[in-house]
């Protein structure tokens, strides 16, 4: 029997496996499904910057300062390495079918706030949804640490997380200094204790898990 097995796999070359991984009937291993997750999530947020910017040049056109043109611009470019980093590494067949949902609800995540609460709101958004996301990156890292076969995409998710970080964070600073923070007008605890920041804050935040 040994010899009709290696006569059923000598022939059974690495590119074969690769073939066999790639097509959509394949099982997914958890790294797939974390890494399909993620780029879906990076996809949502460079759709969320997308729809902040068409309400900023199309329908708000004169009432935001360059700082949030700015903050938008620089985490949108840098949005968009992460989905091409993930994109370069998850097969096609890893992809979730559920990418146009993704875009869509990016995108109105993005618009909506921003036409309606204005740069304030769209902080806000990027602040709750970078607190999630630092969270989810987390949860892959501290397992890929433990197992400590997979550095090169420990470094490439740890990379991803501290740029989230630095948007959430990046947020809320400029949240502060558009509010009055800065200027001793109204207090840090006033601004982010206001009636809408908490609530919608929340709203943002169990969207984000549901997805």
């Amino acid at each position: 029997s040994s010899s009709s097995t290696k006569a059923q796999y000598c022939c059974f070359t690495y590119n074969d496996g690769v073939r066999a991984y790639q097509q959509k009937s394949a099982k997914w291993h958890w790294l797939d499904r974390e890494l399909s997750s993620n780029m879906a999530g990076e996809t949502g947020a460079v759709y969320i910057y997308k729809g902040a910017m068409f309400a900023m040049n199309y329908v708000r056109p004169r009432s935001f300062t360059s700082q949030a043109h700015e903050f938008v611009q620089e985490h949108y470019q840098n949005e968009m390495s992460h989905l091409q980093y993930f994109q370069s590494i998850v097969s096609d067949g890893k992809y979730t079918s559920l990418l146009p949902l993704w875009r869509m609800a990016g995108w109105t995540l993005g618009f909506v706030p921003t036409v309606v609460g204005g740069s304030e709101a769209l902080y806000v958004t990027v602040h709750a949804v970078e607190s999630f996301v630092e969270e989810h990156y987390q949860d892959q890292i501290q397992p890929l640490r433990q197992q400590g076969n997979s550095n090169e995409l420990l470094r490439l998710l740890e990379h991803c997380c501290e740029d989230e970080v630095h948007h959430k964070n990046d947020a809320k600073e400029k949240l502060l200094t558009s509010s009055g923070s800065s200027d001793g007008d109204t207090t840090e605890t006033q601004i982010l204790n206001a009636w809408w920041v908490q609530p919608w804050s929340l709203i943002v935040r169990q969207g984000s898990i549901i997805a």
